[in-house]
């Protein structure tokens, strides 16, 4: 019965429309997936966030956007689900919309799901750590700022090739 009802809760959650720029009316990975690990808790299911790295060329995003990012790799969180001594690891990022373009994952509770796209370095997430506050650091020095346009940029594309 637990199972059923995390694949539907995985389901309600993947299906919030996918963004990357924070606005209101889109959902990041991250966010997807703290929401995934908070509803799965209600339920008695245990989670961890993992991190890991992807080329933003592994997407089918067009090339004029593509153009204007600042840097090559991007970072991408997705959930470890421990169920009955297994662990599954799920990516609720895309949403149904989004299918005819990018790779959605259906999960069925026994197995992990596929990602939006290959991650290299998978790692337990810790956003206090010294790693991850170095990393922030650096990001902010040699970027100077967050990426907001290009960030944008793929919401707009998102949003074109959404389907309702």
């Amino acid at each position: 019965m637990r199972v059923k009802k995390a694949i539907k809760v995985f389901e309600k959650i993947r299906d919030l429309p996918y963004g990357t720029s924070g606005s209101d009316e889109v959902w990041s990975c991250y966010q997807k997936c703290v929401l995934l690990k908070q509803e799965l808790q209600h339920i008695g299911i245990t989670s961890q966030l993992l991190i890991g790295v992807f080329d933003w060329q592994d997407l089918q995003i067009p090339e004029h956007i593509l153009k204007i990012r600042r840097q090559q790799y991007e970072r991408h969180v997705i959930l470890r689900v421990f169920i009955d001594e297994f662990a599954y690891d799920v990516d609720p990022s895309i949403d149904i919309g989004l299918t005819p373009m990018l790779p959605m994952a259906c999960w069925d509770g026994k197995s992990s799901t596929i990602t939006m796209v290959p991650l290299r370095r998978l790692r337990v997430y810790r956003p206090h750590s010294l790693h991850e506050r170095i990393l922030s650091q650096l990001r902010r020095k040699i970027f100077r700022s967050n990426p907001e346009s290009f960030y944008t940029a793929i919401d707009i594309w998102l949003a074109t090739i959404r389907v309702s």
